[in-house]
């Protein structure tokens, strides 16, 4: 299987999980950017709020006829200090979001599902599958948004006492499972059950 077709962050995962040389990638699975949007609009919105309270605050604590009977123009430069390291966090936590959603990725070959999730910086999961293992693919979507951009949720069921995979924010979900299908099918083929 040749690393140089596959996108960057399938690369890292290609180094992390063995493949044999006679194994035919069929598909890389990435997750839709309609999801990067949501995170992108999620961070934005929060870095407003958090910027208008910061203006706000500052405003109120050095206003010193607002009639409370106390002089909090001291704090002023505290609140706006705070405030400025609040939406810088929320920048930083929001850029990360992206860089974890971007870099979840499932590869399909011709013998194996290997699926790469970061749940956080530090906490990665690498899980892989027989294709023969593979019992059912379902697609789930649910709501006007994932028909309209054409993304769902890829639930592989496996056999035994294997958890099953899930993996959402699929785009062309339909194709997708069609493809692991058909996989499943030619291994079935090939090795028997």
């Amino acid at each position: 299987m040749d690393p140089q077709k596959l996108s960057p962050s399938a690369r890292t995962a290609f180094k992390l999980i063995e493949f044999d040389k006679d194994e035919q990638l069929i598909s890389e699975i990435r997750k839709h950017p309609v999801g990067l949007l949501f995170i992108y609009i999620g961070g934005t919105v929060i870095t407003g709020i958090l910027l208008i309270l910061t203006v706000a605050g500052a405003a109120l604590t050095g206003n010193t006829e607002t009639g409370t009977g106390g002089d909090f123009s001291s704090i002023a430069p505290i609140i706006v200090v705070l405030g400025f390291i609040l939406t810088v966090l929320s920048l930083i936590v929001t850029a990360i979001e992206a860089y974890l959603y971007r870099s979840n990725v499932v590869l399909v070959t011709s013998d194996k599902i290997s699926q790469l999730l970061h749940q956080s910086l530090f906490n990665r999961k690498v899980s892989q599958l027989s294709i023969g293992d593979v019992q059912d693919v379902t697609i789930q979507q649910q709501g006007i948004i994932p028909h309209m951009f054409n993304y769902g949720t890829l639930v592989i069921e496996t056999a035994g006492e294997q958890q099953n995979y899930s993996f959402t924010f699929v785009p062309d979900p339909y194709k997708a499972a069609k493809d692991i299908v058909g996989a499943h099918e030619r291994n079935l083929k090939a090795y028997g059950n």
